[in-house]
């Protein structure tokens, strides 16, 4: 044997690995067994298919294995490893790792390449780059194995709606839609707690005309917003319905100058109609110098394939753009990320859930970076009814997209329709958005709610909640709605 190989050996052995794959067990040999070492407790899963878990006999020093489960009957959950062995014949020395399954009630001792990290589950692989995106796939399921059966929900109380009937701002059609008026969009109902006791207030009329992008209100149709990390800028995505389905909708970015409005129009941004005069001059031919100033504060981005566009949303700790574009073909999700300076995506990222759960519609992230939906239930299980909620956190990013379900979700959602989810880094509470209803709880309980924990508000202006976006250097909220468009401050009272 050459000195290269004995040495590369001799590594393999001293981190207790082979060096050929996985190690051939027979139970009738003998092996010597090292004392037990505890282990921090840690979940891990195992896409092996010959893979098995064994159960010691004998002593230390002449140690038997018998096997006891196949790992390939256990791909679709995860294990639990809580302590370790070394197992050594013929100089050759392999760590076995013991785990217990918990969804299946088996156990055994493992060997320990068979075990991948839960946390490193969804790891993507790079593709090719086409038009300026570079893809990336998901090998695997992406999501963590739960029980359903573990699973439970807070009770909510009587703050659900069901649909609602949309009806434009009252001076919307009297106005021809440059409507000047501050309106305050008041509470129907809610909580008896600070955190749900705000209403929402006229901040800025958002366009609607704009030359180039296709017919005349093509900007009727806003689906989400998120602020740049420091605030200066508001990107809000919008589609033009001139698609049959929401997966292959077109649509594009606008990037408002938030500082700069603020300067023409005066801190408060309230009651201005300058900003769609501005741009429905623009889409007439009829530019003053006045509008041009306003213009000069926008960034039109190219058209591309959005997708439904209810989603965009910016990660703080990263300080990147995502949005969902697809999410329920096939059980296969796509998410992009967006360049701030192209305002078109540059990266996508395919990946599954399992064979049986979707990617949600919405998509918020925390300070550190940590991703959030929410979904509705639509098939009931025994532990979730029929339209209560379920958290989902986890990672999405290009090097991975791991997702967990919180096992403990809401018995009721705040609306039929799902709109949106947002975060406040500074209150800490996640919020969740209906038409007319908004819940929110604190991300710090999540998985352990009380009934007293959820913020419940109703709201009576008949207007489509499309997205609650909130500052990130203050604790501004501002709501995204339709009919007209415009953003409203959240104002508490």
């Amino acid at each position: 044997m050459r000195w290269q190989q004995r040495w590369l050996m001799m590594i393999g052995v001293g981190l207790g690995v082979t060096l050929m794959g996985a190690p051939t067990v027979q139970a009738a040999k003998v092996y010597r067994r090292s004392a037990v070492t505890k282990l921090k407790a840690k979940t891990y899963y195992s896409t092996s298919t010959t893979g098995k878990a064994y159960r010691f006999s004998g002593t230390r020093a002449k140690t038997r294995l018998k096997a006891t489960v196949a790992l390939k009957n256990y791909r679709q959950t995860t294990w639990k490893a809580t302590k370790r062995v070394t197992l050594t014949r013929n100089h050759h020395a392999v760590k076995y790792v013991y785990v217990t399954n918990q969804q299946r009630k088996a156990h055994g001792w493992v060997w320990s390449g068979y075990l991948t990290l839960d946390s490193k589950r969804g790891k993507t692989v790079k593709g090719s780059t086409s038009k300026g995106v570079t893809s990336y796939r998901v090998k695997g399921d992406a999501l963590t194995p739960y029980q359903s059966n573990k699973f439970s929900t807070v009770a909510v109380g009587n703050y659900a709606l069901g649909a609602i009937n949309y009806a434009y701002d009252s001076d919307y059609a009297t106005t021809n839609s440059f409507q000047t008026a501050n309106h305050t969009l008041k509470v129907a109902k809610r909580t008896s707690d600070s955190a749900s006791n705000y209403v929402f207030k006229t901040a800025l009329y958002l366009p609607i005309d704009y030359k180039g992008l296709g017919r005349k209100a093509v900007l009727g149709n806003p689906q989400s917003a998120a602020f740049s990390k420091n605030d200066h800028y508001l990107y809000v995505m919008y589609v033009d319905n001139a698609q049959a389905s929401n997966a292959k909708q077109t649509g594009w970015v606008i990037r408002y100058d938030m500082t700069a409005l603020s300067k023409l129009f005066g801190s408060s941004l309230v009651s201005q109609d300058r900003l769609r005069r501005a741009t429905n001059h623009y889409y007439n031919g009829t530019v003053t110098a006045v509008d041009q100033q306003v213009l000069n504060c926008m960034k039109v981005g190219p058209r591309f394939t959005t997708g439904h566009a209810q989603s965009l949303a910016l990660n703080p700790k990263t300080n990147q753009l995502w949005f969902i574009k697809s999410y329920k073909d096939s059980y296969t999700a796509v998410v992009e990320r967006l360049s701030a300076k192209t305002l078109k995506p540059n990266a996508k990222v395919s990946f599954k859930l399992n064979s049986k759960v979707h990617m949600g519609s919405t998509l918020t992230f925390d300070k550190s970076g940590n991703a959030y939906y929410w979904t509705q239930t639509k098939s009931a299980w025994p532990t979730a009814p029929v339209n209560s909620v379920k958290f989902y956190k986890g990672v999405l990013g290009t090097g991975q997209v791991h997702f967990k379900l919180i096992m403990q979700g809401l018995a009721k959602a705040p609306g039929k329709v799902l709109q949106s989810v947002s975060y406040n880094q500074q209150n800490g509470r996640l919020y969740l958005v209906a038409d007319e209803s908004i819940f929110s709880v604190p991300l710090a309980k999540l998985g352990h709610l009380t009934t007293r924990d959820v913020s419940c508000t109703n709201f009576s202006g008949h207007r489509e909640f499309e997205g609650l976006i909130w500052r990130h250097r203050s604790n501004a909220g501002y709501l995204l709605t339709n009919k007209g468009p415009e953003l409203m401050r959240l104002s508490y009272q």
